[in-house]
């Protein structure tokens, strides 16, 4: 079964930076943490939690022990 993902249109800049931000530290096989999060994008943890919470319900991306990673994605690594 393959799993859906939201409309990154519906994405605003704010999520698309998060999202970019998780896919930058996934692509070396980590997974993006709060404390890491908070300190690369500036802003506060808040904003930052909101914006994971909607992209993690979109399947944008998996809430894992050690972080955020990426959700399903069809762009090579």
């Amino acid at each position: 079964m393959e799993e859906k993902r939201g409309d990154v249109q519906e994405l605003s800049d704010f999520e698309l930076q998060v999202y970019e931000t998780v896919a930058e530290i996934d692509k070396d096989g980590d997974a993006a943490d709060i404390g890491t999060l908070t300190r690369l994008i500036e802003r506060p943890e808040e904003e930052i939690w909101a914006a994971l919470s909607h992209l993690v319900s979109a399947n944008h991306l998996h809430s894992t022990p050690a972080g955020f990673v990426l959700g399903p994605h069809d762009w090579a690594p």
